[in-house]
C-alpha cells in the first residue's frame, strides 16, 4: 500500500509539475510561421461606409492559421510613425495561400504602413508538393 501511494505521488507531483513548465518547442513554430507570414494592402472606398483598408494576408507557411491582428501605423510625409492601431481580421488562412481583409482606415493620414502584430496557430496542414 504505501508503494502504491509513493508511485501516485511522484506521478501526480511529475504531472503537476510539467505544467507549469514553459514548453519552448511550442513556441518555434509560431516564430518560424511569423517570418513567413506578409500583407499587401490598398487603401478602399466603401461607398456605404467609412473609408477601408483592404487587401490580402499571404501564408507561405505549412500551417494553416487563423485570428490575425494588424498593427496599422499612420506615417507622416517622410515615413515616420505619427499614430498606431490594432485591427482583428477574422480568418482561416490556410498553408501557403491568401484571404482578404477589410479594416477601417484611421481617420488621419494618407500614408499607412500594415504588419502582422499576432495569429492563432491553428494546425499544421499537408500541401501537395507537385506542381
Amino acid at each position: 500500500m504505501r508503494l502504491t501511494y509513493v508511485v501516485a505521488l511522484g506521478l501526480t507531483l511529475a504531472t503537476v509539475s510539467g505544467l507549469g513548465l514553459p514548453n519552448p518547442v511550442a513556441a518555434q513554430p509560431n516564430a518560424d510561421v511569423a517570418k513567413l507570414l506578409r500583407v499587401v494592402s490598398e487603401s478602399g472606398v466603401d461607398v456605404l461606409g467609412p473609408p477601408r483598408l483592404t487587401g490580402h494576408i499571404y501564408n507561405d507557411s505549412a500551417y494553416r492559421i487563423g485570428s490575425v491582428r494588424l498593427r496599422i501605423e499612420t506615417l507622416d510625409a517622410s515615413n515616420q510613425v505619427v499614430k498606431e492601431s490594432l485591427a482583428w481580421v477574422y480568418v482561416t488562412l490556410p498553408a501557403r495561400g491568401r484571404a482578404y481583409f477589410s479594416v477601417r482606415r484611421p481617420s488621419s493620414g494618407e500614408l499607412f504602413r500594415l504588419t502582422i502584430e499576432s495569429f492563432v496557430l491553428i494546425a499544421r496542414e499537408m500541401v501537395d508538393e507537385t506542381p
